[in-house]
């Protein structure tokens, strides 16, 4: 069995990440300042809706992940459940912005509930086989970070350029423009859709070479849990597993309050940073291609947290050099301005850096997270593909859904639920900078001194492949497995 993928493959499988950052960029970006500020839902409803979906969310994805890594049916073990995906998943996302329950508090917070919970669930039978899928598809060391950057590279393409349009286009010089929001509904789904099809059907040719997990006999529901805590109790993926917990915290508290402060912190419209989206994209695409050829001859691990270490010491300035202006009187930022000013450019060369750095290290964590499979596979004698991508998010989301909740105390308590007037809300803004300035700070580096302590190099890769039976020169990628049973 090769371990090596072919181009067209990793082209493919990139491909499907498309989908989920169209998803992503909603609900990261325009969600909760959409179910806030244009349709007005108070901040804690929209926070416990998010919230009470992401746990919901967090409880399956396990579920998915084994469930995947142990069926057997002649379309593989992962396309069944992408394929019974695409359709819901494009629906939900349609509806989210679409529907009108009515205008009334508890109208809205049902239809924010349970069309954000069937939207995250439906992505669940997508996205936790399509990432197994990829360690399946790869199994080199060196070529599972160029898979893992052409995915980038895609979701890139899709996560920016939707967000480009939607800014310069849809929504204009106005984030309260609800009518393009709904635009952004039918371009959303159409692009989920369409890409979410090639992807599944691109890859269907593979998996005749994919392994095919051992006829077992129905396990009981204890059997099945032992397993699961067995599985996952290895020590580089619980290292990336805590350090993925304490981050989540982060996520959950600062995701969508980009808006809040685009507006309110820096006096900009949609149209005055679409070109933002752009200039990332294109930082982000030139290193997901070159991703492989970029970590070459590093250390994951190594070069992983000096990226991650740089992006801690950079990423907050912004904000500190602005409060510091407020506060201390300094002059540290060029002033709010026109498109193009001293401030502009600087807001996009931060940007830009961040979006670079950003890309490479999570790109190496993805390839990272694919070698641990091997390794435990040495050790318990099963792949489980499914469970160690899926494994994490069952804590880790049910930390951002406190995360979400946390945050709507914040803005509730920084003076944004009270804010009528737009002179109110800059005063609040300046009080939400400061909570996110330290949370820039403090939950990152507890997170980078937890990943420090993932211990796979190479040459234990390399070596795990052996010892599993794969014979040939494991940097060219002329690999074969040994006949075993449950292999196909």
């Amino acid at each position: 069995m090769a371990t090596r993928a072919s181009l067209s493959t990793l082209i493919l499988y990139g491909i499907g990440n498309i989908s989920p950052a169209v998803k992503n960029n909603l609900l990261s970006s325009f969600l909760f300042y959409y179910y806030n500020q244009v349709l007005g839902l108070s901040p804690w409803l929209v926070s416990m809706a998010l919230a009470i979906a992401l746990v919901v969310d967090a409880v399956t994805d396990p579920v998915v992940g084994y469930v995947s890594d142990h069926t057997r049916t002649k379309w593989g073990r992962r396309h069944p459940y992408i394929y019974i995906s695409v359709i819901p998943s494009s629906a939900f996302y349609f509806f989210l912005i679409i529907a009108e329950f009515g205008e009334s508090q508890t109208a809205l917070f049902v239809q924010l509930l349970l069309l954000i919970t069937g939207l995250r669930v439906s992505w669940t039978f997508f996205q936790v086989p399509r990432e197994a899928l990829g360690a399946e598809l790869s199994k080199d060391y060196s070529q599972r970070t160029t898979l893992n950057g052409l995915s980038m590279f895609f979701g890139w393409l899709g996560g920016a350029g939707i967000a480009y349009v939607t800014n310069a286009y849809f929504l204009g010089g106005s984030y309260d423009n609800e009518q393009g929001y709904r635009t952004l509904a039918y371009w959303g789904s159409v692009i989920i859709l369409l890409a979410s099809i090639t992807f599944a059907v691109g890859t269907h040719r593979n998996i005749s070479e994919l392994e095919v997990p051992p006829a077992r006999e129905k396990p009981k529901l204890a059997d099945i849990w032992q397993e699961i805590l067995e599985t996952l109790n290895h020590k580089s993926w619980l290292v990336l597993f805590f350090a993925g917990v304490v981050f989540s915290i982060y996520i959950g508290l600062t995701t969508g309050l980009g808006i809040y402060f685009n507006r309110f912190f820096w006096d900009w419209t949609p149209s005055d940073i679409a070109i933002f989206a752009i200039a990332d994209l294109s930082a982000a695409l030139i290193i997901s291609v070159f991703a492989g050829v970029l970590a070459r001859g590093w250390d994951k691990k190594r070069l992983a947290t000096w990226l991650f270490i740089v992006s801690l010491i950079v990423g907050p300035v912004l904000l500190l050099g602005r409060l510091s202006d407020m506060y201390l009187g300094t002059s540290v930022m060029p002033p709010n301005g026109e498109q193009y000013g001293a401030l502009w450019w600087v807001m996009l060369i931060h940007s830009v850096f961040m979006a670079a750095i950003g890309v490479l290290a999570w790109v190496l964590v993805g390839s990272m997270t694919a070698d641990v499979v091997e390794d435990s596979q040495r050790q318990t004698g099963k792949r489980s593909e499914g469970l160690f991508f899926a494994g994490p998010n069952l804590v880790q989301k049910c930390i951002s859904g406190l995360g979400f909740i946390i945050k709507g105390g914040i803005l509730t308590a920084v003076g944004f639920s009270d804010a009528v007037t737009d002179a109110e809300k800059i005063e609040a803004v300046g009080y939400l900078a400061m909570v996110v300035a330290a949370l820039a700070i403090i939950l990152p580096s507890i997170a980078l001194a937890i990943f420090s302590r993932y211990d796979i190099t190479q040459s234990v890769h390399e070596q795990n492949l052996l010892d599993l039976g794969y014979a040939g020169n494991t940097k060219t990628g002329v690999l074969h497995s040994a006949p075993s049973d449950g292999k196909a």
